[in-house]
C-alpha cells in the first residue's frame, strides 16, 4: 500500500537536492533569521557616524528611561522621594512608589542594554534587529522561505533602521516580536498541526502582556478563536503553562510599583493624573488634583479635547489613523493601498485567516482609541506585510505586467532607503529639546560640584517638551531637576539640597534663561 502524503506544509521539509541561494534559503530557515537579525544590526552601527545614539526628547520616553534605569539598579520600583511633588512629571507615578506607569518589559530591554553595555539604546538596537528576525520567522510559517526573507528585508529598510522604533525609547520593536511570535505560532498550528508551538504562542502572548497588556487581551481573544475554530485545542496547555509564568510576574510587579497584585502602575497613573482614559468608551471623571499647571493643561484639557474631537468624529478619526499607520509602514501613498485592499478573490485558507485576522485585529486595536501612535499597533505589523507579500504573489502570476508591477513596488523600498541616506548629507535631525537640554547641561558642567535646577514654565509653554525628568536616584544624580513651586515650598527643598547649587531654569526664554536660584 502506498504511503500517505505528509500533512504539514511542504515549507518544512528541505530539499536537500536543490542548488543555489533559493535552495539554501529554503534548508536553513533558522539562520536565514539570523542574516536579518545580523544585518539590521550591521547597517545601523555602520551608520553612527551620521546618525548618532538618539536623545530622548518626548514624555513617553523619559518614562522608558527612568524605568530601565531602575531595573538596571536592581530594582523593580523606588522609594518615593520626601519632596516628590517637586518632581511630578508625565507618565510617571510619584505615590506608592515612585516608577514609570508603563509595562516592565521595554524598560527591562533598556536595562540590559544599559547594565552590560552601558548604553540603554543598544537595548532598543538589538530588539529592532530581533523584530525583523522574528517576522522572518513568522512570515516563513505564512508562505515561502524566499519570499519570507524578502518580506523581513523589506521590514529592515522600511522600519528596522531609520523609523523611530530604531532611533528612540518607545520599545515598539518589543510588542511587534510578541506579535510575530503569536502569528507565527498560529500558522504552525493550524497549516501544519506542530504543537509544540502552543509554547510559542505563550512566549508570543506573554510578550505582549508584560509590554502592551491592552494588545494581549486583542490577541489572546483572537488566538484562542482560531485554535477553537481550527479545532486545535491540544496546544493551549503548553500556551497557559509560559503564559502563568508571565502572569505571576506581572502580578508581583503590580504588587511592588502599586501595592495591588491587580492593579497596573498605568491603572494607578490614570486614577491620579488622567481625566478620561485613552478608550473612547470610557466616560470623564472627576479632575484630580494637580500641584503643576503644566500637569493640568495636558491631562485635564489637551488630551480631554483630543479624546472628544474622537468621540465627536468617530469614522473620520478611524480612518485618519488607518492613514496614518499606512504612512507609517508602507509609504507612498496612495501607491501601495491596491495592495493592501485589492478585491481579488481569497483562494487560500492562508490568505482567508490573514484577511479575517488582520481586520479584526485593526479594528480591536484602532477604533477603540482616541489616538494611534504606529507603535500602538506594532503587534500587527507582521499581518500587515504578511498581506503585502499575498498581494505581491499574486501580481506575479499576472504576466507580465504584475511582474513588473511588483519588482517595481519592491524597488520603492530600496528607494525609500536610498533618500533616507541621500538625507544624511544634510546632517542628522535633532529634537529641539535634546539640543537646547544638552546646552544647557553643558552650561551648568562648567562650574564643579552637583546642580540642583528648578524649572519655572511661561503660561504659554508647550505641554509636550519637558524638562523635568530623573532617574531612579534622584539624590545622587549629578544634576536634579525639579518645579519651582513657590519660595515657601522651594526653600525646604533648597535645604534638603543644602550642598548643591540652586539655579533657576527658564526654558521658554529664547534662548533658555540660567540664572542662580535667588
Amino acid at each position: 500500500m502506498t504511503a500517505a502524503p505528509p500533512t504539514h506544509h511542504a515549507a518544512s521539509v528541505p530539499n536537500r537536492d536543490r542548488k543555489g541561494v533559493g535552495a539554501w534559503i529554503e534548508n536553513y530557515q533558522i539562520p536565514a533569521c539570523a542574516v536579518v537579525f545580523l544585518l539590521t544590526i550591521a547597517i545601523r552601527v555602520a551608520l553612527l557616524p551620521w546618525m548618532h545614539i538618539p536623545q530622548p526628547a518626548v514624555h513617553d520616553e523619559f518614562s522608558y528611561l527612568l524605568a530601565s534605569d531602575t531595573y538596571a539598579s536592581g530594582r523593580l520600583t523606588n522609594p518615593p522621594h520626601p519632596f516628590w511633588e517637586h518632581f511630578e512629571t508625565f507618565h510617571v507615578i510619584q505615590q506608592p512608589t515612585y516608577a514609570s506607569k508603563y509595562p516592565p518589559l521595554p524598560g527591562l530591554v533598556l536595562a540590559f542594554g544599559q547594565k552590560f553595555f552601558g548604553q540603554p539604546w543598544v537595548g532598543v538596537l538589538i530588539s529592532t534587529a530581533l523584530m525583523c528576525a522574528a517576522f522572518c520567522w513568522m512570515l516563513q510559517g505564512w508562505t515561502s522561505p524566499s519570499l519570507a526573507l524578502l518580506g523581513a528585508l523589506l521590514v529592515m529598510l522600511r522600519l528596522g533602521i531609520f523609523d523611530y522604533w530604531m532611533n528612540s525609547y518607545y520599545g515598539g520593536a518589543v510588542p511587534a516580536i510578541g506579535g510575530a511570535l503569536v502569528f507565527g505560532a498560529i500558522a504552525r498550528i493550524t497549516f501544519r498541526r506542530e504543537f509544540k508551538h502552543g509554547a510559542t504562542l505563550g512566549a508570543g502572548l506573554a510578550i505582549l502582556l508584560t509590554s502592551r497588556p491592552y494588545d494581549f487581551v486583542v490577541l489572546g481573544l483572537i488566538s484562542a478563536a482560531v485554535l477553537v475554530w481550527r479545532k486545535n485545542l491540544r496546544p493551549a496547555l503548553l500556551t497557559a503553562a509560559v503564559l502563568s509564568i508571565a502572569v505571576a510576574a506581572m502580578a508581583y510587579n503590580n504588587y511592588r510599583v502599586t501595592g495591588s497584585a491587580l492593579t497596573l502602575p498605568y491603572q494607578l497613573h490614570d486614577q491620579q493624573y488622567a481625566v478620561t482614559s485613552v478608550f473612547l468608551w470610557s466616560k470623564a471623571h472627576a479632575e484630580p488634583v494637580y500641584h503643576h499647571a503644566v500637569m493640568r493643561k495636558f491631562w485635564a484639557e489637551w488630551f480631554v479635547n483630543k479624546s472628544k474631537a474622537a468621540q465627536n468624529d468617530f469614522l473620520g478619526s478611524f480612518f485618519a489613523r488607518l492613514s496614518d499607520l499606512y504612512n507609517f509602514f508602507f509609504g507612498f501613498w496612495p501607491l501601495f493601498i491596491p495592495l493592501l485592499i485589492w478585491p481579488y478573490r481569497l483562494k487560500t485558507p492562508k490568505e482567508r485567516l490573514t484577511a479575517i485576522l488582520l481586520g479584526a485585529s485593526l479594528i480591536a486595536i484602532v477604533a477603540p482609541l482616541a489616538g494611534t501612535m504606529p507603535h500602538y499597533v506594532a503587534c500587527i505589523a507582521c499581518l500587515l506585510y504578511l498581506r503585502f507579500l499575498q498581494t505581491l504573489t499574486r501580481l506575479w502570476t499576472w504576466k507580465p505586467a504584475g511582474i513588473i508591477l511588483a519588482m517595481a513596488v519592491v524597488a520603492l523600498f530600496l528607494f525609500h532607503l536610498a533618500t533616507q541616506v541621500l538625507d544624511l548629507r544634510t546632517g542628522e535631525e535633532v529634537p529641539r529639546l535634546a539640543i537646547a537640554r544638552d546646552a544647557v547641561i553643558r552650561t551648568l558642567q562648567k562650574d564643579p560640584g552637583p546642580k540642583l535646577v528648578l524649572v519655572r514654565y511661561s503660561p504659554d509653554h508647550l505641554i509636550h517638551e519637558e524638562w523635568v525628568s530623573n532617574l531612579a536616584d534622584i539624590d545622587a544624580q549629578p544634576i536634579v531637576w525639579a518645579r519651582e513651586m513657590g519660595p515657601d515650598q522651594d526653600r525646604p527643598l533648597i535645604q534638603y539640597f543644602e550642598n548643591r547649587q540652586a539655579w533657576l531654569l527658564e526654558p521658554d526664554q529664547s534662548p533658555p534663561n540660567l540664572t542662580p536660584y535667588r
